[in-house]
């Protein structure tokens, strides 16, 4: 079938009669083969009034394609005007053949010649074609043409910009190829010109680019581009498509407008809120390492801003940079106020600890793993060299030499009190055998207390699951063969003679069977111990459910903290250690809960002391003890008739609960006994609250929900926009708590046919603490010229989006309506 019937079986599915002129008579003899199925071929010729009557009276239903040869009569003279005007027109000149194949009517020819080359491409034409609509005119048809051209789904100039700055970025030039190639280069930059203000004799898009950085760059030169521009970063950089080529050319442009130069002299409250250039995160990173090294700023302030910088273009990059500035100014200003902190007794200097303190440890171990997930990165190095010293010096040495003090007074270790770990079994796990419901108790060597309160608030996060954290203090010495057999149901622990092995009962506590048999006999239930990676490989379905049926109590042991820790090759990775096991704990959580089981305890046998960087000398201990030593370790001394001097602090054996004659020694404070072979940074076996403070997390899975977001809401004052500026409070109606948590959202201006009409805004809602007008947020909107043209006082919707958890969508949280009724002098700059 040849393009000409092609063209005209076109034209018969919405017409009946077809005129063909054929003015220069060289088609008669397509006309006369021609076989068109179903359409009658008529030549006019002098028949005029004949044909009228045929096609009109005889025929009224019937198709016929109406041939003339010669010069298209004047309409006066026309005998078949009105039939004409009423059906359709059928041409034959390549631009006629293109308009009648996409549906455009003949007044659009000079359009299609203006641009012939675009429509050459069937390809093009095809896509075009789905794009256009009845009533286009020349300027929606030329914007369709460069959609086609951008290969975009939106129409519209940012979209096609953003395009065209993609496949710049990636030195791809064909859209300038094609832009002149297609005679729609001079249409595209007198639009770009009438929306930017963009002015330039020869324009390219990089030119254009450089002003619009420059333009919106806070330390930049204003050229008068408009203030659209600002929009037309905003979003390029918030579009997933596009982003990268932001990056790629944001890059290019620092060098090129000299960034660097310009930070060098800025202050950090001028850049604090630009996010056009990567130079300037490093320039904020920078400045608040130097201030908070120094001890010149707040740590208010430095939350602050921080805080502004959460939601910028590169945050994701720095994050782990940005972590350890807030873990060191945080770090800083907790220990400069409780470092001096000294106690009466025992258990206030424990209390404390545990309600406050354990902060500190926390904090410098968020430090430690962000600094090290960083690569130790040289700009951090005068920070860190700070951080260790003074978490070292002003903490870990000053605040436990102060609780030595207690400890040298004491002369026996509360092991009858409710939170010792030796009555862990009679307090905690009793009650849930008495009432025959079964428990699982999870055990994670050196899990110390700070580890135990994020493990609760992780779990406090997760709906249907309840958690509550508290402590107790483990045997001494805080090891894990003692600490792991005060966690047994016992009425006396020993010391196997010349080691440091722990009978329960006469039993070994050594080992899962060891442990097994203890539990079996004294815990009066059905019980077992198991390793954790035993547990977690089996099937939750099915040899998971049927292993728990059999037991009434399980413990289920795990060792990755002390075992990364206690090695001399490993132990610096000892806060990765306490991530992972984190993670893990909550994994294995999950799958009990999976297994059927709702009740369970996390906890530990002891806790430990962990300094980053190398030791000096003088942390440690030279003991001249004597006698007979069983077992020696960096924080203690087990043996017979065993005397010490001023450097360590003696018990008995009974002093401790520990049915046997031994004599053990403590090294004071944070000091370390030399062991050979053994590593010196990650320790525990002594007296310091981080050694012995030991979390005990309870949690229940429910079968309610647990949990909800906080709420959030707008102040609105007005429900008309009337400048191209919408300024818009947000308020975090409640407080985030363990169980009410954050709520990120995402918020923008949109029509009621979903164009976007503004920027973004973006914000974590994660505010604990503060009345509501604290916390409020303020958003200066920057609204579209298309706002104040086409949308003129049309209804339109501030919309606020959440994300869609474990996918890049977003899903509507609330909206609010406005009336567009800005006036157009907003789009004028400057007068």
């Amino acid at each position: 079938m040849s393009n000409i019937q092609q063209a005209l079986y076109k034209q018969f599915e919405n017409h009946r009669i077809v005129f063909w002129y054929d003015e220069k008579e060289d088609m008669t003899e397509q006309f006369n083969a021609m076989a068109l199925e179903g359409i009658e071929k008529v030549q006019v010729k002098g028949n005029e009034f004949e044909v009228k009557y045929l096609v009109v009276k005889q025929c009224p239903e019937k198709k016929f394609l109406l041939y003339f040869t010669g010069a298209k009569p004047l309409n006066e003279e026309n005998w078949l005007l009105d039939i004409e005007l009423a059906h359709q027109v059928f041409h034959t000149d390549q631009e006629a053949m293109f308009l009648q194949e996409i549906g455009l009517g003949y007044h659009l020819k000079e359009l299609v010649a203006e641009h012939i080359e675009f429509f050459k491409a069937k390809k093009r034409r095809l896509k075009l074609k789905e794009l256009l609509g009845n009533d286009d005119g020349h300027q929606e048809i030329r914007y369709k043409l460069l959609a086609v051209l951008f290969g975009t789904e939106h129409i519209n100039l940012l979209t096609f910009i953003h395009a065209h700055a993609s496949a710049f970025a990636d030195g791809n030039e064909k859209f300038d190829k094609d832009l002149d190639c297609f005679n729609l280069s001079g249409f595209y930059w007198h639009e770009i010109a009438l929306k930017y203000n963009y002015q330039n004799e020869t324009p390219s898009l990089y030119d254009f680019l450089l002003e619009v950085f420059n333009n919106n760059f806070c330390l930049g030169t204003k050229s008068g581009l408009a203030k659209e521009s600002r929009l037309l970063l905003s979003l390029w950089r918030d579009t997933i498509q596009y982003r990268e080529s932001f990056s790629k050319l944001s890059a290019k442009i620092e060098v090129d407008i000299d960034v660097e130069n310009k930070l060098n002299q800025a202050s950090l409250e001028e850049v604090i809120s630009d996010e056009l250039f990567r130079l300037s995160d490093l320039k904020v990173i920078h400045e608040l390492v130097s201030l908070i090294s120094a001890e010149e700023i707040s740590n208010d302030k430095v939350t602050k801003l921080i805080k502004q910088r959460e939601n910028k273009f590169w945050f994701h990059e720095f994050n782990a940079l940005y972590e350890c500035l807030a873990e060191a100014s945080t770090l800083i200003a907790l220990i400069r106020k409780y470092a001096d902190t000294e106690y009466e007794s025992l258990s206030e200097g424990i209390v404390h600890y545990t309600k406050l303190l354990y902060k500190i440890d926390a904090v410098y171990r968020k430090f430690i793993w962000n600094y090290r997930k960083t690569n130790q990165n040289k700009i951090l190095v005068e920070l860190f060299e700070k951080i260790d010293k003074v978490y070292a010096n002003d903490w870990l040495l000053q605040f436990t030499n102060n609780w030595q003090k207690i400890v040298d007074n004491l002369t026996s270790w509360p092991t009858e009190v409710s939170h010792s770990q030796q009555q862990f079994f009679d307090v905690h796990v009793k009650p849930f055998i008495k009432k025959k419901k079964r428990l699982f108790v999870i055990i994670s060597d050196a899990f110390r207390y700070e580890c135990g309160v994020e493990l609760s608030r992780r779990l406090q996060s997760e709906n249907r699951y309840e958690s509550s954290i508290d402590y107790m203090v483990s045997s001494l010495p805080s090891y894990t063969q003692l600490g792991m057999a005060s966690l047994l149901p016992h009425k006396k622990l020993a010391l196997q003679e010349k080691s440091d092995v722990v009978l329960v009962d006469n039993m070994s506590s050594t080992g899962i069977q060891g442990r097994s048999k203890v539990l079996n006999t004294n815990s009066g239930v059905k019980a077992t111990a198991v390793k954790a990676e035993d547990f977690m490989n089996m099937n939750s379905a099915k040899e998971g459910r049927e292993f728990v049926k059999e037991y009434d109590l399980i413990y289920i042991y795990h060792n990755r903290i002390d075992k990364v820790g206690d090695d001399k090759t490993s132990e610096e990775k000892v806060f990765e250690a306490v991530e992972d096991e984190v993670q893990f704990l909550m994994d294995m959580m999950k799958k009990i809960a999976n297994m059927n089981g709702s009740n369970m305890m996390v906890t530990s046998d002891h806790g430990f002391l962990y300094q980053h960087s190398e030791l000096e000398e003088s942390d440690f201990s030279v003991s001249k003890h004597k006698g007979e030593v069983w077992k020696e370790n960096r924080r203690f001394v087990i043996g017979k008739a065993l005397s010490g001097d001023a450097s360590t602090k003696a018990f008995k054996g009974s002093e401790l609960n520990i049915a046997s004659d031994v004599d053990i020694l403590f090294p004071k404070s944070i000091n370390r006994l030399r062991v050979k072979g053994a590593g010196s940074r990650f320790i525990h076996g002594g007296i310091s609250l981080q050694e012995i403070v030991v979390p005990l997390v309870k949690v229940i899975k429910r079968k309610k929900n647990t949990t909800s977001k906080v709420n959030i809401d707008i102040i609105k004052s007005t429900d008309r926009i009337t400048t191209n500026i919408l300024s818009v409070s947000f308020i975090q109606s409640d407080l985030v708590t363990e169980q009410v948590l954050p709520r990120s959202l995402r918020a923008a201006i949109y029509a009621e046919d979903g164009e976007l009409l503004s920027d973004q805004f973006k914000y974590n809602f994660d505010i604990d603490e503060g009345s509501e007008r604290m916390r409020e947020v303020k958003y200066h909107f920057q609204i579209s010229t298309k706002a104040s043209g086409k949308y003129k006082n049309q209804r339109v919707k501030l919309i606020l989006e959440e994300p869609v958890e474990g996918t890049s969508k977003w899903k509507e949280y609330k909206n609010y309506f406005y009336t567009l009724n800005i006036s157009f002098t907003n789009d004028f700059d400057g007068f």
